[in-house]
């Protein structure tokens, strides 16, 4: 294989992603910040069984700017509606305008002690189900929960810490890391 030819797995990440990016910055822009449902897919554990629907984040591959920025957003005020406008201000503007910049993970925060998210840990695996207008794609995930220090569960918690005045700091922060070989999407990808 050459150096220009596209797996599968790549174009698929390559188009859930722009997708990823498309339905969030329609949701910033035109929704008023409220999570659509391909940013809620529902979880299917390894066994079959349906846990519901998680909230996902996306995160740029270098968050450390970013992260810094919603942390500053979030310590500025305690005022929610300030709070709210600021991210919202924020993430409607060019945020979500280059899907390469996104880590191709999917990140979520559980409330201390959540039954699921020890159970997604656990197992280490789940299948997410992703659908909004004639779009959907089921990707199987390895699953990991991570260190509240590490890069990417700041960034996670930060982002929502901005919409959620009341987040615990000691929520747990979850990455869902698609094995995208193994992914399908309705259409397919070409």
């Amino acid at each position: 294989m050459n150096s220009t030819t596209t797996t599968t797995g790549e174009a698929l990440q390559e188009r859930f992603m722009a997708w990823q990016c498309l339905i969030r910055q329609h949701a910033m822009r035109r929704d008023g910040g409220r999570p659509s449902d391909a940013m809620e897919p529902l979880v299917i554990t390894v066994y079959g069984e349906e846990l519901g629907h998680v909230r996902t984040v996306i995160a740029e591959r270098d968050p450390h700017d970013t992260t810094a920025q919603f942390r500053h957003i979030v310590k500025r005020t305690n005022d929610p509606s300030e709070r709210f406008d600021k991210a919202m201000q924020f993430l409607s503007s060019a945020y979500f305008q280059k899907a390469r910049q996104f880590e191709p993970r999917l990140l979520a925060v559980f409330a201390p002690g959540s039954p699921g998210a020890a159970r997604l840990t656990a197992d280490g695996r789940c299948t997410m189900v992703f659908q909004q207008f004639n779009q959907s794609y089921r990707l199987p995930c390895s699953v990991e929960r991570l260190a509240n220090d590490d890069t990417f569960a700041e960034a996670v918690f930060w982002h929502n810490a901005m919409f959620n005045p009341s987040l615990p700091p000691d929520s747990q922060r979850v990455a869902f890391t698609p094995l995208w070989d193994e992914g399908t999407a309705f259409p397919p990808v070409d």
